[in-house]
């Protein structure tokens, strides 16, 4: 939902990915920004499985709180109804591919911080999913470490601790800040 304004372009750009340049105006907010992001977050409802109500992450949701701010109550977007198999191979975590929004935090925690590399993309557009080693069950993973950092910073309940409730899904996001800053901020 990185979508900003810059000066001079003639179409929305993703902040993440825009080259900084000297003298660069930003808008990160503006009636047409937020027209966008409602899109691309009924887009992103209409994908997978979001039925916030049975989902474990209901109430520590990125996902669920944008559509709170951006007042979206419904999709705009017709749903596809992709369903994919959910993988509670391992001992303590689960990944449920149809509430993941490929956003990679995983990937990139995995890989940057733990080190292990353990997670990566399968597939293409609407079948792109997250994927354990060479597309192995999550329990058979011979470069996971069970850490469980890719769980604390996933955005919705597609990666989740095993035997918890709702009540004590609290994501442990601060712990990737603290990690970075005693790596040496890499």
């Amino acid at each position: 939902m990185c979508i900003v304004e810059i000066k001079g372009s003639h179409e929305l750009t993703p902040s993440c990915t825009a080259k900084i340049k000297e003298g660069m105006e930003v808008t990160t907010s503006s009636p047409q920004i937020e027209a966008s992001r409602k899109m691309i977050l009924s887009m992103m409802f209409s994908e997978r499985s979001h039925t916030c109500s049975t989902c474990v992450a209901n109430g520590d949701c990125e996902l669920q709180s944008k559509s709170v701010e951006l007042e979206l109550e419904h999709s705009q977007v017709p749903y596809l109804n992709q369903r994919f198999e959910i993988d509670a191979s391992h001992k303590n975590f689960v990944n449920d591919p149809n509430r993941c929004i490929l956003c990679t935090r995983c990937i990139r925690v995995c890989d940057e911080i733990e080190g292990a590399h353990a997670l990566d993309l399968a597939g293409r557009g609407l079948n792109m999913r997250i994927i354990h080693d060479m597309d192995e069950p999550w329990a058979d993973s011979q470069s996971c470490t069970s850490c469980g950092k890719c769980v604390y910073v996933c955005p919705t309940g597609a990666l989740y601790e095993k035997d918890i409730s709702e009540e004590e899904v609290i994501k442990k996001r601060e712990i990737i800040t603290e990690l970075i800053k005693n790596r040496g901020g890499r």
